[in-house]
């Protein structure tokens, strides 16, 4: 293999959209008993039994690890109420016996990945993920930061099993995906400081490569002026390659990210035109291809400096936030020769959560994403 080259681990890929996700569980539970552990997240979200209501119609084994986050702070009137309704209603499909509540302290001031760090050490002393065959995360209402660091944790933990000569165990995510629901559910106010998903710190302070260029990748959304302020301050980049969401369901969406964030991007980020990228909303295979080859172009670029740092900040969909992890993840841990990227993935989590303003009758599309396991055996 020459220096520069780099094998993307995920494309092919399986990805399976709502119209085909009960075929697709059906036929795989019939290949041979199979124990599920879904993962999810105990919250308000309308979207929270999406994933278990659909798991539950196509006669699943399943087993529930429910990260129960806890702020510090009272939840209000509606919200405790919207969460004991899906809890109540998780209870009505498996039963409480199945279901083990994993408490996750979040936010504080702990520093810069207390978020990060609290949600791998409860995975790690929450019991034995080996006893079953299929891990499902669901993250369709966990905050971002305990999505990606749960995801991100999971898989290198099976990685490094299968590795060893242990059980391979699948891995899937899924996530009810709505931008307008994500955007109603993330009323309130945001932490002051960024925070970094554990594994993903970018050696940002590290005085060895200090003096390395930074590039900095914001994957946007609708109204992230305050996030892309203090993440800018926080890791001072050399480079900022802002990332829109192109090809989306709605056609104008991409523009009217720019046009919003116009002022901060162009006036005073001073952003080039042409550092714009583009990454696919609907399929986050793509656009984690999208953003790899992205981060890997700089990679091969800068080699002759010595290096360079990667920073990738998924303020925008969740789907989005899949693409982006797993981008991350590979030029971490994948099949990358010659000198690897350090790669950061730095977040602004919410402070405060307001009352959420989410239609319960608003269109969702439930994703399925096997993104290890069997499926790389095939």
């Amino acid at each position: 293999m020459s220096d520069d080259k780099a094998v993307m681990r995920w494309d092919p890929y399986s990805l399976t959209r709502d119209a085909e996700f009960d075929g697709f569980w059906r036929a795989h539970l019939a290949k041979r008993d199979r124990l599920i552990l879904l993962v999810l997240g105990r919250g308000f979200d309308v979207r929270a039994l999406e994933t278990a209501t659909r798991l539950k119609g196509v006669g699943a084994n399943v087993a529930v690890w429910l990260l129960a986050y806890d702020n510090g702070l009272n939840d209000s009137v509606k919200r405790s109420a919207l969460t004991q309704a899906n809890y109540d209603g998780l209870v009505a499909l498996f039963g409480a016996a199945a279901i083990t509540p994993i408490d996750i302290a979040i936010g504080g001031t702990a520093g810069e990945t207390a978020t990060s760090r609290n949600t791998k050490a409860a995975l790690e002393a929450a019991g034995d993920c080996l006893l079953f065959d299929d891990l499902i995360v669901d993250i369709s209402a966990m905050p971002r930061l305990v999505a990606m660091t749960t995801v991100a944790v999971l898989l290198a933990k099976l990685d490094g099993v299968a590795r060893a000569g242990g059980k391979s165990v699948n891995l899937h995510v899924t996530t009810a995906e709505s931008v307008s629901a994500d955007n109603d559910a993330a009323q309130g106010t945001l932490q002051d400081q960024v925070t970094l998903v554990v594994g993903f710190s970018g050696q940002l302070t590290s005085q060895t490569t200090e003096n390395w260029p930074r590039v900095w990748f914001p994957v946007l959304g609708e109204r992230q002026q305050a996030r892309l302020d203090l993440i800018r301050d926080f890791i001072d980049p050399d480079e900022i390659c802002p990332v829109i969401p192109f090809p989306s369901r709605a056609p104008r969406r991409g523009d009217e990210i720019i046009d919003e964030h116009r002022a901060i991007l162009f006036d005073e980020f001073q952003i080039e035109p042409a550092n714009i990228l583009l990454a696919c909303e609907y399929n986050p295979f793509e656009a984690y291809k999208q953003i790899f080859v992205a981060m890997d172009r700089y990679r091969r670029a800068l080699r002759e400096m010595g290096g360079c740092k990667a920073f990738v900040s998924p303020i925008s969909s969740k789907l989005l936030s899949i693409g982006v992890l797993l981008a991350c993840y590979d030029h971490r841990f994948g099949d990358v020769s010659g000198e690897r990227l350090d790669v950061g993935i730095p977040y602004v989590e919410t402070a405060v959560y307001g009352d959420p303003i989410q239609d319960e009758q608003s269109a969702y599309e439930l994703y399925s994403m096997w993104i290890r396991g069997e499926w790389e055996e095939v």
